[in-house]
């Protein structure tokens, strides 16, 4: 958070508060560029019971699971939300936050390379969580990780395809 002096807001990150911010921008962006790691959780976050998180899990693969649509327009980048509470996002994200923004109250996880698919597995507890079974032979599933000798022919696909598709992609909670 910050603490307010008048007209100033001060970054509470900060040891020197001699230089305040006009507004909220520009501590947001202060916050930003200056403390693009931090991750300290506040102190006012609340344990969850298992029940609620494990509920909450479910929730977020079945809705994972509803943007894996079977059809080639729906590749590439899919956005959703869902409601839950700051203490619960924490329970189940708790390890993986890469970065906290006090100023904004947000948390961002990024999720990328060989292991992300597994590592979100294993959060959600379910190894099939990016997985989508439409009968037939047909499956649906997230591609986190692209080995290097299959990206180069994919780059050459995409490219003659024009696609809106992310090659080494990142799943990223906020």
């Amino acid at each position: 958070m910050s603490t307010r002096d008048s007209t100033r807001l001060y970054c509470s990150i900060c040891k020197r508060r001699v230089k305040g911010f006009k507004n909220r921008s520009g501590l947001q962006r202060h916050e930003t560029l200056k403390y693009v790691s931090y991750n300290t959780l506040p102190s006012h976050i609340q344990p969850v019971s298992e029940s609620e998180l494990s509920h909450l899990k479910k929730a977020i693969i079945k809705e994972l699971q509803k943007r894996l649509k079977n059809h080639h327009t729906a590749v590439g980048k899919q956005v959703f939300s869902i409601h839950c509470s700051e203490d619960a996002f924490v329970g189940i994200f708790r390890n993986h936050i890469t970065r906290y923004s006090l100023c904004g109250s947000s948390y961002l996880c990024i999720f990328k390379g060989e292991k992300a698919f597994d590592e979100v597995g294993k959060v959600l507890d379910d190894k099939n969580w990016g997985e989508r079974n439409y009968g037939g032979g047909q499956l649906n599933f997230v591609r986190l990780y692209m080995p290097e000798s299959e990206n180069n022919s994919y780059d050459q696909n995409a490219k003659k395809l024009k696609s809106k598709l992310v090659y080494n992609g990142e799943m990223t909670v906020k």
